[in-house]
């Protein structure tokens, strides 16, 4: 295979995008893979900085050693993290397609990395906790793209929204293996310097390649040394597009507004001023960017009700609502869109803060609300994008700033920026001629410390802070908590949780369609408690905002439930006091909460159910839920067996006949919109073959119905999302594959082997690696735990030539072990009998920690519980080692052995090395047991 260098950057490129790279970009390139990395990119908006993207997976395709498997661009806003997933899933699918000589080189290259695809997308931008594709394999290239809080609190053992159970694997590939980008750092130092200081801890004798790269378009943001900049010759004056780009000329006029609640008025105002004397000429776009999420929404509706075509767009929406907004002012905002006539409509979107820092939006004008000079610096970025407006015009693109003199003669400072914004405000005014400011790309500079958002640092990360996080599963009583951490001293952000609208909340119909990130809405943990309970609107914006939620007083709330992950029930909250930051709360659809696709709590409009839509997004299977609720078409006969029972037709046959029948009317519903996404292909992919599962009883009084479920297209068999190997035995034992152990064992060890390989551990750890794999689950031979995988059927169990590790098929759900009991301890007390298994062991401790840490527990302390009926357990080893233990471990050192054991690994392999090793297990265990499920 011949070796790919920096002179294949610019066809890699073109190839992807159909367009020559920038000079920087393949300036960049070339360094990388000679220097390694710069510590800083610093560069201004516009001139295509999420192209470095392009260039960490083509210097991984390079040079796979020495790069990071993950790359991790982070940045905080929401629909910045949409469009940033959006470019990574475009080279993704280039490279996949291998359509030229240069991306096949690339697709093979990355192949040789991880079974299946060559490159893996993800976005981290919400609470839902079963959305983890990227956790499936460690040893895969994947582009991750993330906020802030949803990447640190994973990197410091604290994910929101994961399971204690996975809380190690989450932190242990955070931690290992990334090359981490922080777009416009200046919104996010404090977590710059907490990201800093984890990379400084000692790593022990792992190869961690770990990189962090500080991206900018703000002066004075980056660093003096190891900066990469724009060249005034090389990049400038020898490209004109991007020369175009920087110094296209925008002025912005300064408007006093009297109060917020006249702010819809005054925008109104000076839409209908556009295309008359004096006004901007032929503007075809205009953006509304305002401070406030209610703000947003006022100016919306006043523009609406006046026929203005308006849309709305904020970072409090669901993903799969923001997609449809997107898709519709895609022709207004696109920035290589022709230059609007004079007779064109203008197309006005109204946004918050969402917008403001690397969406790649282009309007011909905009208005602002006055914000720190580094916020309308990025905010004005968003305007003449590529200069095309003031090349074909010959006119500066215009813009006007709204400073809202309520607020700026207030003595209290914004809960949101400070008193950043009264500083901006009036150094532009000072700088305004006849009111008029340039806002140009290089022009909003040299403006005071106090006219910047406010910023604060990160307090000094001690081993104390990483060890008590450290501690998972069961955690200690008390842990630092890690918002300074991510936001800086004394800036307590308020938590968020998820909210899912759904008409059917019961257990049964969550566990076959989970609530997914594409469905959930993002909501302040204050504001969601005053909605829940009934209070007032509390004010939300698109960035952080600080404070203490008062939690003094519990309030009732209206119906809902929190959900808490596959193979557990939901709970039902019954108070705020009931509700944790990153909860993931299921409400009734006649709650109410959004209006125009965003978050409003004073609207009782009902909100649609968009669990199918989700369920499709997320990729692994689809469901169909034939109940009686959905929008379905008028002409959409639904199979509900109520009613309509025939003995002569089996309620299968029926429903295969409904799909085959409406597929057609299905699909153009779809395009008449019926409030499911993509049901066409849903139908589609259930027809090749699915299982109908009915909800409810005949007793429900009509509350029965189907949930179509979609089959394995090669084996006909249930796709298993391997979500359900996280942590739980019941789980992750009854997937109705009928493995035996010593079956499960070979494959787990053979797996986690050739992950390490590919990971390029050193061989002693792989071989422990594999033995750990050969052991974990010896401790299944309990009979009660056997007894459970063929559904309690005393006859199966007699009959069982082998122990199983994997439930038979079809077997019902029956409890036989004693709850809270633990088959990884049992394998321990299994090894404890005969210390020549660990013989051939690099490492015989970690061995131990490994199997005694495969679901997650232990860390440090092992839930070691009473066994009532005792019994004695036999395993013998490759054949003739024969290791016995009793079940009853309460008076056994186990328990102190493995907590001493883990603080001596810890300080052996280093805090993120020893999860890094537990990740690889564990990831291999649940792979080897998807396949299985599978096969």
């Amino acid at each position: 295979m011949d070796k790919l260098a920096a002179g294949d950057f610019r066809a890699f490129f073109r190839d992807v995008h159909g367009y020559e790279p920038f000079p920087w970009q393949q300036r960049l390139t070339a360094r990388v893979l000679s220097k390694g990395w710069p510590k800083t990119i610093d560069l201004p908006t516009g001139t295509g900085k999420t192209a470095v993207l392009d260039t960490a997976i083509f210097a991984l395709a390079c040079d796979p050693e020495v790069a990071p498997r993950r790359t991790v661009f982070v940045i905080d806003r929401r629909i910045v993290v949409d469009q940033v997933h959006r470019r990574a899933r475009k080279i993704r699918d280039a490279i996949a397609d291998g359509g030229t000589s240069v991306l096949r080189q690339v697709q093979e290259r990355l192949k040789m990395l991880a079974d299946g695809e060559p490159l893996g997308v993800a976005a981290l931008r919400g609470g839902i906790p079963i959305d983890r594709e990227w956790t499936h394999r460690p040893e895969q290239p994947w582009v991750l793209v993330s906020t802030v809080d949803q990447f640190g609190s994973r990197l410091l053992f604290r994910g929101y929204g994961v399971s204690r159970g996975m809380h190690p694997i989450h932190a242990g590939l955070a931690g290992n293996d990334c090359l981490v980008i922080l777009d416009e750092v200046h919104l996010s130092a404090p977590f710059a310097e907490t990201l800093e200081q984890v990379v400084a801890l000692p790593a022990g004798p792992l190869p961690r390649r770990y990189g962090i790269v500080q991206m900018s378009a703000t002066p004075g943001s980056s660093g003096r040394d190891n900066t990469f900049r724009l060249d005034r010759v090389a990049d400038l004056e020898e490209c004109e597009e991007l020369r175009k780009r920087v110094r296209a000329e925008k002025q912005a006029k300064l408007v006093s507004v009297a109060s917020r609640k006249a702010v819809p008025s005054v925008v109104l105002k000076t839409i209908k001023a556009i295309g008359k004397p004096g006004g901007p000429p032929s503007v075809g776009s205009l953006g509304v960017i305002v401070n406030r999420i209610r703000t947003a929404r006022e100016v919306y509706h006043q523009l609406s009700e006046s026929g203005v075509a308006v849309h709305l767009l904020t970072g409090r929406m669901r993903p799969l609502d923001r997609v449809a907004v997107l898709q519709e002012i895609d022709h207004a905002v696109d920035p290589d869109r022709a230059v609007a006539k004079e007779d064109d409509q203008v197309t006005v979107v109204v946004a918050t803060q969402a917008i403001e820092v690397g969406a790649d939006f282009s309007f011909d004008a905009l208005i602002t609300e006055c914000a720190p000079v580094d916020s309308l610096r990025q905010r004005f970025g968003r305007l003449d994008r590529r200069g095309e407006y003031f090349r074909d015009t010959g006119s500066p693109a215009s813009a006007w700033i709204l400073g809202i003199r309520p607020d700026l003669r207030a003595k209290r400072p914004d809960p949101i920026y400070g008193d950043a914004v009264k500083a901006t405000w009036e150094y532009l005014k000072k700088r305004a001629r006849q009111d008029l400011v340039d806002v140009g790309p290089l022009s909003l500079d040299g403006f005071p410390e106090d006219a910047v958002a406010p910023r604060h640092l990160a307090p000094l990360l001690l081993h104390t802070h990483i060890d008590a996080w450290v501690q998972t599963n069961p955690p200690p009583i008390t842990w630092p908590p890690i918002d300074w951490f991510l936001h800086g001293i004394d800036r307590t952000e308020i938590p968020e949780v998820a909210v899912v609208w759904r008409r059917d909340r019961r257990a049964e119909v969550l566990s076959l369609v989970p609530p997914r990130q594409a469905e959930s809405l993002p909501v302040p943990l204050d504001a969601a408690k005053s909605w829940l309970s009934g209070g007032s609107e509390v004010d939300v914006a698109d960035v952080q905002r600080f404070g203490s939620p008062d939690d003094d007083e519990f309030d009732a709330v209206s119906e809902c439930v929190r959900w808490r992950g596959v193979g557990q029930l939901p709970e039902v909250i019954k108070s705020t006091g009931d509700i944790r930051p990153g909860d993931t709360l299921v409400v009734d659809p006649g709650r109410g909460g959004l209006q125009a696709y965003t978050w409003s709590p004073s609207s009782e409009d009902e909100v649609s159910d968009l669990g199918d839509a989700a369920q499709a997004a997320h990729g692994r299977r689809v469901t169909l839920r034939l109940d009686r609720s959905p929008p379905w078409p008028s002409n959409v006969d639904l199979p509900v067996p109520d009613g309509e029972l025939d003995v002569d037709i089996r309620p299968r046959d029926r429903i295969q006949r409904w799909l085959t029948g409406e597929l057609t009317t299905a699909k153009s519903a779809a395009s008449e919109g019926t409030g499911i996404t993509d049901w066409g292909e849903v139908l589609a992919r259930l027809d090749r073959a699915f299982d109908w599962e009915p909800v409810g009883s005949a007793d429900d009084d009509g509350d029965r119905y189907y949930i179509l479920t979609e089959r394995h297209h090669d084996t006909g068999r249930p796709i298993v999302d391997p979500s359900v190997f996280s942590g739980s035995d019941d789980a992750g034992s009854r997937t109705g594959s009928a493995v035996t152990l010593r079956e499960h064992l070979d494959g787990v060890a053979t797996r986690v082997a050739s992950i390490g390989r590919r990971l390029g551990l050193p061989s002693e750890l792989v071989d422990d690696l594999r033995l750990a794999g050969q052991l974990h689950d010896i401790g299944k031979v309990d009979r009660r735990f056997q007894s459970q995988l063929v559904g309690g059927d005393p006859v199966a169990l007699v009959s069982l030539d082998e122990p199983l590790a994997k439930s038979l098929p079809g077997t019902r759900r029956v409890l036989r072990y004693p709850p809270g009991m633990r088959h990884e301890l049992a394998s321990l007390a299994l090894l404890a009998s005969d210390r020549t298994v660990l013989a051939a062991a690099n490492d015989p401790e970690l061995v131990l920690h490994l199997i005694g840490t495969h679901h997650g527990w232990g860390r440090p302390l092992a839930p070691v519980i009473e066994d009532l009926n005792p019994q004695r357990l036999t395993y013998t080893y490759d054949g003739s080692t024969a290791l016995e233990a009793n079940t009853d471990l309460t008076s056994s050192p186990l328990a102190l052995e493995m907590a001493y054991r883990f603080w001596r690994l810890v300080e052996r392999y280093g805090h993120y090395g020893l999860a890094w090793l537990e990740t690889i297990l564990r990831l291999a265990d649940h792979q080897e047991s998807a396949q299985e499920a599978v096969r």
